[in-house]
């Protein structure tokens, strides 16, 4: 019987590119971007594409929290001849401090939470994000009162898909394998690195950006998708 759910947060519960293209839109037109850049669209697509490199690295520790927080905004300048280093670090900071302010999360995630806990089952987060942000998230969502357990990698200088993050949260939660699912929404970073500890990982998947094998188990729809607890 299942006793615990481990969620991810970022494109799990929170809707990190919604929110994510709302602050990068508001930031283009307050830094005045739009007088060297054509349109707010093009720099964020090119900002995105160096985010992602920028969290890769930073996952198997090629680079540090600091060296992102500016230089993915830094990169994207320099993408379009606008290079400018003070800028990028306005850019960074401001960044975030807006972005975990906004609150869009996944359809049903509120009323799925609220049923599991009803349940009783004990509810949990492991996250890869930078721990003053994703404190600023789950309170400002509504969502920090849900969650017993909250471990992020930048705390315990152990990322997902390391084992190491997985069996921290569990001993932080009091949690077994066999007791425990693991929901993300990363097939490599968050279900196999669970199942790699024995505990049951699930997809969440709802616009099939991944595809994956038969064995793998998904959420396709939103949040309101029923769960297996047995």
């Amino acid at each position: 019987m299942i006793q615990h759910v481990f969620f991810d947060l970022d494109r799990t519960l929170w809707d990190f590119d919604s929110n994510s293209d709302l602050a990068l839109r508001e930031l283009f037109f307050e830094f005045n971007l739009d007088k060297k850049i054509d349109n707010p669209d093009t720099f964020i697509t090119k900002y995105k594409e160096i985010n992602d490199d920028y969290w890769n690295n930073y996952r198997i520790g090629k680079t540090t929290k600091e060296a992102l927080r500016s230089g993915r905004f830094y990169d994207a300048l320099v993408h379009f001849s606008y290079k400018n280093q003070q800028l990028a670090e306005d850019l960074g900071n401001r960044y975030l401090e807006l972005c975990p302010t906004l609150t869009k999360l996944f359809p049903g995630t509120l009323e799925m939470l609220s049923s599991l806990q009803d349940l009783g089952i004990n509810l949990h987060i492991i996250t890869n994000g930078f721990s003053e942000s994703q404190h600023i998230k789950l309170t400002n969502c509504g969502l920090i009162d849900y969650f017993k357990v909250i471990v992020c990698s930048d705390e315990i200088a152990i990322s997902k898909p390391d084992p190491g993050i997985f069996l921290e949260a569990m001993k932080r939660a009091e949690a077994s394998p066999k007791t425990s699912i693991m929901i993300g929404d990363h097939p490599e970073i968050d279900v196999l690195g669970a199942t790699a500890v024995g505990m049951r990982g699930i997809l969440f998947n709802p616009e099939e950006n991944y595809s994956v094998s038969p064995n793998f188990e998904q959420i396709h729809q939103d949040h309101n998708q029923k769960l297996g607890m047995n």
